[in-house]
């Protein structure tokens, strides 16, 4: 994580001042001289950009111009100017305010990343957007695609959600299938098991039935034993009246 401050000038911080103005960087003498405008035209930009307070403007021996440090208070009173400028922009502009070269000539450097919830604008309701070393006013086709763009990355959001949640009621769909599905199963067992039981016993009720058969057999063959003896006996008793009567 970055520090908030340097006692030297840090490496970033050098880089642009050894740079003229442009898209992401922008040279500002004082404090005061940091508007809304500048906020929303970095935050509206692809890349973002930097602002450093209490830098100007010179020309180097190739005729090319860069940051030349003038230094600038840098207290609280400094940083909540800032703050309220960004806090004004609607949506509000995420800003990161640093202190550079702290020990000999402080000046500032305000980070102001890409917005995330773009096209921002000022309390007035004015659109900017970096150019090549100016502030440039926000045009109509411009504008209209930056709101193409956010709709399209909260649709994206929206869906991405609500797959989300979907997929979440299809394992929650699922569980509860899975639970049906065990209690079925548990059912079934259950009917086997009483059917298993339920056959046992008609096994055993058949068995018993076949034993009675077979003693049944059994006596009605003895029956007819006793029923053949019978009739040997009232055959020989006949006989024997016969023979009386003669």
């Amino acid at each position: 994580m970055e520090k908030d401050v340097y006692m030297t000038i840090s490496r970033r911080a050098r880089a642009l001042l050894n740079r003229q103005e442009g898209f992401d960087v922008d040279f500002k003498l004082t404090v005061k001289g940091v508007q809304a405008t500048d906020l929303v035209a970095f935050a509206n930009s692809e890349r973002g950009g930097a602002i450093l307070v209490g830098v100007g403007e010179v020309v180097d021996g190739n005729s090319m111009q860069k940051g030349k440090i003038i230094g600038c208070d840098v207290g609280d009173k400094e940083r909540l100017y800032i703050l309220s400028k960004s806090e004004s922009c609607v949506p509000p502009v995420e800003v990161k305010i640093i202190i550079e070269n702290y020990a000999r000539k402080p000046f500032l450097r305000i980070e102001i990343p890409p917005g995330k919830d773009k096209p921002y604008c000022t309390a007035g309701g004015t659109y900017k957007i970096r150019g090549d070393g100016r502030t440039n006013t926000l045009l109509p086709g411009r504008l209209l695609s930056l709101f193409i763009e956010k709709q399209s990355e909260l649709f994206f959001d929206r869906f991405r959600e609500a797959t989300k949640e979907i997929g979440k009621d299809m394992i929650l769909s699922n569980s509860n299938a899975q639970k049906e599905m065990q209690n079925l199963m548990l059912k079934i067992l259950g009917l086997e098991n009483l059917l298993t039981e339920r056959l046992d016993s008609i096994q055993k009720e058949v068995q018993d039935i076949k034993r009675l058969q077979e003693k049944l057999l059994e006596f009605e063959a003895k029956l007819g034993l006793l029923q053949q003896k019978v009739d040997c006996l009232f055959d020989y008793s006949g006989i024997n009246s016969s023979r009386g009567q003669k």
